[in-house]
């Protein structure tokens, strides 16, 4: 077996069995699927338990208490077994010849050791709009560079080897449920890439009780770690300078939830340019503040 499938769920009992139908379309069963459940208060662990006796590949299931989705992430790495990965959210189901695309495509990075995985387009279906932005051409690249140098700016589903993967798991802070996967994604950056494709191998549909749609309220929640995601990237040289002056803007908002110590705050900014418009931007508050 050299797949594992991996679905983190939390009282998404209504949507599985689309994915769980998607799986059994696949020309391949040779994959474990496995579902980390991250405190769920529906039916799930029965729903589960019927999917177990109908299928013809290996289900895992795994109960944790409430703790948000990055920590299921890390549990999940603890767990898989198999060289290769790849996540499909519970609101999101594979295409029909979804695995035959990617077990074509393993062989291409099974011996590249400076790439990680395969990053492939997610094709969007939300409010009768079907959708996938692509770059028409297979290339290898960063995350950040797919955004910044490509111009690609849409949802990926990632191909991982989990040996490598297994080196980033998410940072836990105590009492806090969310995590911006950026913080894994600009470290694994720093020394690996991935090989892009244009096939599309699952199909995503949004939905008002995804993380997606909660924005800045879940980063408000968890200012511990939103404050470390933007204090990586506004000292991420990688990143466009722009981009870094408002990264430090938001760095400075949620650490101020976390602390009211300027000092401390100020010498974690790094680079005289990102400091200089930090020190602007505190004197056109004050100044609006007074008019």
């Amino acid at each position: 077996m050299t797949l594992t499938i991996f679905t983190p769920t939390y009282n998404r009992a209504y949507l599985l069995p689309k994915l769980f139908e998607s799986l059994l379309r696949q020309g391949s069963q040779n994959f474990e699927w496995l579902i980390v459940d991250d405190g769920s208060t529906d039916n799930t662990a029965e729903l589960i338990s019927e999917f177990q006796k109908q299928a013809s590949f290996k289900i895992t299931y795994f109960y944790q208490e409430n703790q948000g989705k990055h920590i299921a992430i890390n549990t999940a790495l603890d767990k898989i077994s198999t060289p290769y990965f790849l996540t499909i959210d519970s609101d999101d189901f594979l295409k029909d010849t979804g695995l035959e695309i990617v077990e074509k495509k393993l062989s291409l990075i099974s011996s590249e050791h400076k790439i990680i995985g395969i990053a492939s387009p997610i094709h969007i279906l939300n409010n009768n709009i079907s959708y996938t932005q692509k770059i028409f051409t297979n290339i290898i690249a960063t995350t950040n560079e797919l955004k910044f140098k490509y111009g690609f700016v849409g949802e990926l589903t990632l191909i991982f080897k989990t040996d490598l993967a297994k080196k980033y798991k998410y940072p836990i802070f105590r009492g806090e449920k969310f995590m911006l996967e950026s913080v894994v994604f600009d470290r694994m950056d720093s020394k690996y890439k991935f090989l892009y494709i244009n096939d599309s191998i699952v199909n995503a549909e949004y939905r008002p009780d995804g993380l997606t749609h909660q924005g800045k309220k879940i980063l408000l929640n968890s200012p511990k770690g939103a404050a470390l995601a933007y204090e990586e990237k506004m000292n991420n040289k990688q990143f466009p300078l722009s981009h870094r002056k408002i990264f430090a803007e938001n760095y400075w908002d949620y650490e101020s939830l976390n602390t009211e110590n300027l000092i401390s705050k100020f010498n974690k900014i790094d680079g005289l340019k990102v400091k200089l418009h930090m020190i602007i931007y505190f004197i056109s508050r004050i100044l609006q503040k007074k008019i």
